[in-house]
Order: C-alpha cells, then structure tokens, then sequence
C-alpha cells in the first residue's frame, strides 16, 4: 500500500472570529484571538489504484450536510469515492466556528468555510503527491489516570490507545496516527481562545518525538473524558496532560506488523423511528486488509468501542466524529445515569442494533 500525508494551520487568518463548544454565552462575542493553532493531519492510502483520504481537524465537529457536499467536490474534481472520504474531527470545544452552517450562534463566515475547502483540496493534493511504498505497525497500551468513564467515576472507558506508523522502504517512520477514546476538553466553556486543545497539542508534542505529526483519531468516546480526574480546566492543565499523554503515547512500543494488501469500504444503514424522531444514519466499515476502521459520525459508547475491536478479525480502530454528528450513542444500561441518555432522541436499545451490524460487516468484509 502507499501512503501519502499533509499537514496544514487551520487558524483564521482573519479577526473576529468566533469560537464554537459548550453553548457557553461567551460564544456570542469574538474570541480573544489565539492561544496557539489548530491544525488538521491527513493521509491518504492507495491500493491497486483506489483511495481513501483521511482529514482530521481540530474541530468540534463535522456537519453531514457538508460531507456530503464535500464527496461530491472530491469526486468531480479527483475521482474520490464518495465512501472514501472521512471527514473527522477531534471534538475540540475551543475550536473555530466559521465553517458550522448550522451552529445555533449564527456565526458562520463564507471566508473561513471557503478556506476550509481550499485547505481539504490542498491536503489531498499535497497527500498525493508525496504518495510513498509503505508498511505499517501498530502498538497498544491502556492509559490510566487521566481520564476514564465520566459517568462511573473510578472506572475505565476505552482507555486502550492504538499508535499505527507507516515506514518507508528505509525503515523511516513518516507517518502514522493515534487512536483514542476520549473528549479532547481540558479547558473549560469560560475561555476564549482558541486552541488546539487536548488531541491536537498531544499530536504537537508527539512530532517532536516521532519526526512527524501523526492524525488524531477519536474513537469511541461517548462517556470518555477527563471530567473525573483533571486537576484543573486551564492552559496550565492543558499543558500538563498534554505531555503527560504525549509521554505514555510515545513509549508504546509499535511492532507488530500490519499486513496492508487492500482497501474495501462497506457502507452500513440504520434507521431510528420514534413518534418524535427519526434518523437515517449511515456508518461505515474499511478493510485495509490485516487492519479494519469502524467509521461512525457521532459519540458511541466505550463499551462498544471495546466489544467492536474485540469482535474483529483483525486489528481494528474506531473513527468517531466522522463525516457527520448523530450525537450519543450509549448502552442500554446507560439510559437514565446521564444528560447524555436522560435528554437523548435515540430509543434504549436501537445504538446495540447498529453494534451488531458493524460486527456482522466487521466478520463478512
């Protein structure tokens, strides 16, 4: 397989701007500028001539109308896939706001959003330009003591965390990215400067040890954040678990060789129906071969994440926040302990039908 990368600011180059996350009032007024920069990584693979193009942004979120929108630019303009397109984000709360159409504060900039798309098409172009041979590895380890299951302090979520590295015909690391499952919100909703935030200053830091930034891939973090074991919601406890995290990610030994011989995207359907409600969601599972991505746009429960990967044939990854937002999908005996069930549309039980699915594929692909 061949693998191509890119990474690019995603800051606003213009003032004001606005901040998106926690539907705090302060999102109302402009931001107070910069503490440091967002950034998105990408990378793109390519196997007997089909590809898949990963962008991951330190964003809040992706809007489904957008992704939609932007397959279609990808496929006119160079032949993407619709399906093989993964629009993600690292559920960034301090993050920009511009490129969200449907954001309640009606702050949506033209200028920012049409920049995005430039910055996406840039990407790809710069991805698929420095396509290389490559072979992959990965590495696993659980994490503890910065974060865990929100709702039940004390306990674990999924806090196993997958490093994947591509080498090339040197042996060089040149790529790769982190999965994990947790809320990137360190800082709380009274900032207001813009800032990477957890995920993305963990990538930061981890580029100066893996000689390249590796992509940040959220997984299934619907009850997983530091909400229980933070020591404080500043730039100073930013600063703290961001490089205690890089630390624990950079020591986890990648040596196990994943076998990378094909690309095979099965896109997966399942309709939610209530009296008040109905969803048409999409999901997605991706053969790399001897490694499968589940792709799913919103917030699954860790105890899917962990019943997924281990319901997997091969290695597997979780892609949450992906090409759209569908909001929580927890367990059934989830329902009732948090505002996450207490206020969701999703009816107990539908969120384990759609597990099931992925692992039918997951099994068959």
């Amino acid at each position: 397989m061949k693998i191509g990368c890119a990474r690019h600011c995603l800051s606003p180059k213009q003032d004001p701007f606005y901040l998106i996350g926690f539907r705090s009032p302060n999102r109302m007024e402009p931001s107070s500028g910069i503490h440091d920069d967002i950034y998105c990584n990408s990378l793109l693979f390519e196997q007997d001539g089909k590809r898949l193009f990963l962008f991951s942004a330190d964003f809040l979120e992706f809007e489904e109308s957008m992704a939609e929108d932007v397959k279609t630019l990808m496929l006119d303009k160079y032949g993407l896939e619709r399906d093989c397109l993964l629009l993600a984000a690292t559920h960034n709360h301090s993050s920009v706001v511009g490129y969200h159409k449907g954001w309640y504060t009606g702050k949506y900039d033209q200028r920012y959003y049409d920049f995005l798309i430039d910055t996406i098409c840039r990407s790809y172009e710069e991805c698929a330009a420095n396509l290389r041979t490559a072979t992959a590895k990965i590495g696993r380890k659980v994490i503890t003591g910065y974060y865990g299951n929100r709702n039940h302090p004390g306990q674990l979520a999924d806090n196993e965390v997958a490093v994947v590295k591509f080498f090339d015909e040197n042996g060089n690391a040149f790529a790769g990215f982190v999965n994990w499952a947790v809320h990137s919100t360190v800082i709380s909703g009274d900032n207001t400067w813009l800032t990477a935030e957890w995920a993305g200053n963990v990538s930061k830091k981890l580029g100066d040890v893996f000689g390249f930034y590796p992509a940040m891939v959220v997984g299934a973090a619907g009850d997983c954040s530091n909400r229980n074991e933070r020591q404080g919601k500043d730039f100073a406890e930013l600063e703290r678990v961001s490089t205690g995290m890089a630390e624990e990610i950079a020591a986890i030994p990648v040596e196990k060789n994943v076998e990378m011989n094909r690309l095979t995207v099965q896109t997966l359907f399942h309709t939610v129906h209530s009296s008040s409600f109905h969803l048409d969601a999409k999901a997605w599972v991706i053969s790399l071969g001897g490694m499968q991505i589940f792709v799913f746009p919103g917030e699954l429960g860790s105890a899917f994440g962990i019943q997924m990967k281990e319901n997997c044939p091969v290695e597997a990854v979780v892609c949450g926040y992906t090409n759209g937002y569908y909001e929580y999908f927890l367990p059934a005996a989830e329902y009732g302990l948090s505002f996450e069930t207490k206020d969701s549309p999703v009816p107990r039980g539908e969120p384990e039908k759609l597990i099931q699915k992925y692992i039918q594929v997951s099994n068959t692909i």
